[in-house]
């Protein structure tokens, strides 16, 4: 029987202990995601003296499992089930609730991608727990222990910091808030099989087809990218969209859409940022043909340089933007793009 909190009264809180890290592999490797919440996690469970641990879910153990111990996991659990060999939500959220059932983690950490947005949320429910989403910075509270959950509010504009006495601690991470942990080496460890007895009548939905979304490899390039090069309605047609691809080619980036983008067909949904699309964070943002409304600006608003190619001087992104560039943007771009092959060729030889 899993134990409750919140409304229906707060079970022995002694009971609950460690920092329990919910895992993603990607290509055979754990994703660079994953990696930050094992550096925030040995973070948090030092300060609380606890352990850290990771589960995953799947219909078999990935070799990439057993490389945790190196990040600082003392524990690493596998959930094998060949229910679990796609996300089902239904089959997930029984395994996850199962899961902190048996090891009773006192925060459970998520990345902020598809699957954890919407898995998080669930458990939490099912847990009478609470959760907060998309958390750029978590600290503990010296008094009580208890999570401090930091994110982003009103678009982006400002921070604000939640926390509540309901265990487990469930929240979500943003991609880039933290530095990945460091690798020790490779740690002596085994991958502890979790048979948890799923129950299929459960589901109440079934896979019916996979379908490959050609774009989603843009959208895992866009994420983890030093460099973005985003487009919004000022590209106008497909000689515009090549212009910057070529430009993010040139500096090792990725390509990011407007919503305005998007909805003409300029480029495809996966690659968007903003409020409902994608969040990024890189060292280098540039914006062409962006006008800078606050649904996209939520998206990119961390990151470290902002530059802003548009022809209209009032433009609200150039109150958002470092570097501001006014003019036509297949003439900025031309002769850019041009520069930085010159650039990339002398340094090639």
């Amino acid at each position: 029987m899993v134990a409750h909190a919140g409304a229906c009264g707060q079970p022995d809180r002694a009971a609950y202990e460690n920092v329990l890290v919910f895992a993603e592999v990607e290509g055979g490797r754990l994703t660079p995601l994953t990696l930050e919440l094992l550096g925030i996690g040995a973070r948090l469970a030092g300060e609380l003296h606890r352990d850290l641990e990771l589960v995953y879910l799947g219909a078999g153990i990935p070799a990439a499992l057993a490389s945790a111990f190196g990040y600082g996991a003392r524990g690493v659990h596998a959930a094998v089930d060949a229910l679990l060999e796609t996300y089902q939500p239904d089959l997930c959220l029984q395994a996850m609730e199962r899961i902190v059932d048996r090891l009773r983690p006192r925060i459970v950490l998520f990345g902020q991608t598809d699957l954890g947005a919407d898995l998080a949320p669930r458990l939490a429910f099912r847990l009478r727990t609470g959760v907060t989403l998309d958390c750029v910075d978590l600290a503990l509270d010296p008094g009580t222990g208890l999570l401090r959950q930091i994110k982003p509010v009103f678009g982006g504009k400002a921070l604000a910091t939640f926390s509540g006495d309901a265990l487990p601690q469930i929240v979500s991470v943003r991609q880039g808030s933290f530095a990945p942990a460091a690798f020790a080496g490779e740690v002596a460890g085994t991958v502890a099989p979790l048979d948890l007895a799923l129950d299929a009548s459960r589901a109440r939905t079934r896979l019916v087809d996979k379908v490959q979304d050609e774009t989603l490899a843009l959208a895992l390039d866009l994420v983890s990218a030093p460099v973005v090069v985003s487009g919004g309605r000022g590209l106008r047609d497909r000689e515009g969209v090549e212009l910057i691809t070529r430009t993010a080619n040139l500096l090792g980036g990725a390509l990011g859409a407007t919503r305005a983008a998007v909805d003409e067909g300029l480029l495809p949904r996966s690659i968007l940022v903003g409020l409902t699309g994608r969040r990024v964070n890189p060292r280098l943002y540039m914006a062409v043909g962006v006008s800078g409304s606050l649904h996209h600006m939520a998206g990119c608003m961390r990151s470290r340089t902002i530059v802003a190619v548009n022809s209209d001087d009032s433009a609200p992104i150039f109150a958002f933007s470092h570097i501001g560039v006014v003019g036509d943007l297949r003439e900025i771009l031309e002769a850019f793009n041009d520069e930085a092959g010159r650039i990339a060729k002398k340094r090639d030889r």
